[in-house]
């Protein structure tokens, strides 16, 4: 079966990133940034991707600062019940994607590649990233996991890092989460250094970049940038 139309996809606002660490390769440049998720409404079930930071780490607030909310309550917001779930897809495991993800029950799909290195020491919130075995859905590479649903491995930010592509009608949607920090990054087909894993890792940056870009799609949306690209125009 294929999607006769693009599913209706909800972006949510989970948190305001009002500072960073004097280590966080943005510091001399930073901006307060959101944090974004997204509620895909697929006629198979609500999908959701991201789940923000989670709250009362003492580390994480007094690093980051976050004016965060609970994705229960950005959920309810449009309409959308923590028990309406039916699947999470976690872009990567740092601490601001995969921090309320053990607010679910649902299954939770990750690249391979991004739990091997999650257990790096200080990549993440352990315990915001340690998903039970049983709700755990360990993806190799390119997946489609729904009808009209892909998930596209772009790794660069992370050796894992994973994006979301809607195809429906001949038309495109991805959600690149953080494949690019900025809108700009990908309209330009440049990866920012600051954005990637570490300089080893900007090759597969730009990779990364260059397939969300040959798929022309009608909309892009970004994980901290609020803004939206339309790519399907030259």
């Amino acid at each position: 079966m294929t999607l006769t139309r693009l599913p209706r996809v909800d972006r949510l606002t989970l948190a305001t990133v009002t500072q960073v660490p004097e280590a966080h390769p943005e510091f001399a440049v930073f901006e307060p940034f959101p944090v974004h998720a997204w509620v895909i409404r697929h006629p198979d079930g609500i999908v959701l991707f991201d789940t923000g930071i989670g709250l009362g780490h003492p580390d994480i607030d007094e690093w980051y600062h976050p004016e965060s909310t609970t994705v229960a309550d950005a959920l309810a917001a449009v309409e959308v019940d923590v028990a309406d779930v039916a699947a999470i897809v976690l872009s990567h495991l740092h601490f601001d994607h995969c921090g309320q993800v053990q607010s679910f029950d649902a299954p939770v799909y990750v690249q391979a590649d991004e739990v091997s290195v999650s257990a790096e020491p200080g990549y993440t919130v352990p315990e915001w990233a340690d998903i039970a075995p049983a709700r755990l859905r360990q993806v190799h590479g390119d997946d489609e996991i729904l009808d009209g649903l892909r998930l596209l491995s772009t790794p660069g930010h992370t050796p894992g890092h994973q994006s979301i592509v809607l195809d429906a009608a001949g038309e495109q949607v991805v959600l690149a989460a953080q494949c690019a920090y900025r809108a700009d990054e990908l309209r330009s087909g440049q990866p920012s250094a600051a954005n990637a894993r570490d300089p080893s890792w900007l090759a597969a940056a730009e990779a990364s970049l260059a397939r969300v870009r040959q798929l022309a799609p009608c909309s892009v949306h970004f994980s901290h940038d609020a803004t939206v690209l339309d790519l399907s125009v030259p």
